[in-house]
């Protein structure tokens, strides 16, 4: 029974470092267009070494003019998938993939319903 307990806290544990891969790599600066629906503008998303974010979309009032806080981050060293919540309350949910440079972010969501698309590159 013990040998059933630790097997399955070391399980979680290994889950959960998996799902949180370090965010080192993603630390900086990254800009892009983002394509919603029919419409479209500039992302910049800013992400700290402890792996807190925020996100600006231009062109799109209902979302806000502010950085948004990046939510429900998670980043298996390939992916990053995250969601903000805009000044309307819509949530927009992306996953987005790092190339093998490590120097673009790639990758569709959602935002109120529409497809929503995002490339970004490193900005610093």
């Amino acid at each position: 029974m013990r040998m059933i307990r630790f097997s399955a806290i070391a399980m979680v544990c290994f889950l959960a470092g998996a799902a949180m891969a370090d965010t080192g790599e993603l630390h900086g600066s990254w800009k892009g267009p983002w394509y919603i629906g029919m419409s479209s503008g500039m992302v910049d998303m800013a992400i700290a070494e402890d792996g807190s974010g925020t996100i600006a979309l231009t062109n799109l009032d209902e979302f806000g003019s502010k950085p948004i806080p990046l939510a429900k981050q998670s980043f298996d060293g390939k992916s990053l998938a995250f969601s903000a919540t805009g000044a309307n309350g819509a949530v927009l949910n992306m996953n987005l993939r790092l190339d093998d440079t490590g120097k673009q972010l790639r990758g569709n969501g959602k935002h109120a319903g529409f497809g929503a698309r995002m490339e970004l590159q490193r900005a610093d």
